[in-house]
């Protein structure tokens, strides 16, 4: 068997064709205009039999998704599933503030490779956007199109003060930003963010979590879910 060029190991697969964008070269990736009428995890996306008017999301955790997208033989085994459906939101690595700087721009950069992947392979997609402080602002919305649909992940953003003022600062800037025509939440945002949202005429359409899916009177506890 021939080796793989030491480029492949790398990721420059995910590249083919892509423009990069900003200080970081961040790669651009242009996003569907379709609203997914509800979002189906990816661990569970081979299984759903109904795939019309739906996205498929990776608000879960990383280690449940990042295998199969550092591969090219793995992910490329995904696009007949993805292709099924309406559009993919790209991947929602964790961004978290304690990691170092250079570790969450490769988080973002991550993101974007994967959606000019998909896109080359003729997969509508939708861009997510994740930050953490305001040291992420510089590269955070870095290979988005102004004036489009964007999608972030409210899970967790609201586990405590600290977390919430994060988040919400965050969602403000994307907003100034990118000024999106329409976001879509997973998760429910606080009425603040609304109003803003509201204010500016920007289209917001939230999704149930998994996790408020679950019968807790049942007791299933979120440290033994899969998401």
């Amino acid at each position: 068997m021939a080796k793989k060029p030491v480029k492949y190991v790398f990721g420059f697969w995910q590249l083919k064709g892509t423009e990069l964008s900003g200080k970081y070269e961040i790669p651009i990736v242009h996003g569907t205009s379709k609203i997914p009428e509800s979002l189906v995890l990816f661990s569970t996306c081979e299984k759903e039999t109904e795939t019309i008017n739906k996205a498929v999301h990776f608000y879960q955790l990383d280690e449940n998704f990042v295998g199969c997208l550092s591969s090219k033989t793995k992910l490329t085994k995904k696009l007949e599933t993805f292709s099924k459906y309406q559009s993919v939101i790209l991947p929602d690595f964790s961004v978290y503030r304690d990691m170092p700087l250079a570790m969450q721009i490769f988080q973002v950069y991550k993101s974007r490779a994967i959606g000019n992947f998909l896109m080359q392979n003729e997969i509508s997609i939708i861009p997510n956007i994740r930050w953490g402080d305001e040291r992420t602002y510089e590269f955070a919305f870095e290979g988005i199109d102004k004036w489009g649909v964007v999608a972030v992940g409210a899970q967790g953003g609201y586990r405590d003060k600290e977390n919430t003022q994060y988040f919400e600062n965050g969602f403000y800037k994307m907003i100034e930003v990118l000024d999106p025509a329409t976001i879509l939440c997973y998760g429910e945002l606080s009425d603040s963010l609304k109003a803003e949202c509201s204010l500016r005429k920007i289209a917001l359409k939230t999704y149930q979590t998994e996790i408020s899916k679950v019968d807790w009177k049942k007791g299933t506890f979120q440290q033994e879910l899969d998401f």
